[in-house]
């Protein structure tokens, strides 16, 4: 009688250890890319990523995510009247944005801050 509880037992706690790792794995984020973006799409993620800068205004190319996980950006420095930039460099900090995919939802990370969002109608293939 003992032996049939303890299998009972083992069978359960197998069953939740299962079921355990499938929720692990659902939860896991992968880097993640897009094979089509709609202006509507490129839209929202400029303003997610605006909203991270205080609302300031982001465009981002019209491929973006489409060949790499990963965006970067860096704020315009200075220019004088002829579009050059002030002492021919500048050292402002660049900025970097990862797309992931975590089970069905596409997160849009703000790498500096960690801070994740998750991204309306957006389809992502997990790129690892």
């Amino acid at each position: 009688m003992q032996k049939r509880m303890r299998t009972g037992l083992w069978a359960c706690a197998s069953l939740v250890v299962a079921s355990g790792c499938a929720q692990t794995s659902d939860n896991q984020l992968y880097p993640a890319t897009v094979n089509t973006l709609t202006n509507q799409q490129k839209v929202q993620i400029e303003r997610v990523i605006s909203d991270w800068f205080g609302g300031t205004k982001v465009t981002l190319a019209d491929d973006v995510f489409r060949n790499s996980s990963l965006v970067t950006i860096e704020r315009r420095g200075h220019l004088d009247s002829q579009g050059r930039l002030v002492e021919g460099r500048h050292n402002n900090q660049a900025y970097s944005f990862t797309l992931y995919k975590k089970g069905t939802q596409c997160l849009l990370s703000n790498d500096g801050t960690g801070q994740k969002i998750a991204l309306d109608n957006l389809e992502c293939v997990a790129t690892e």
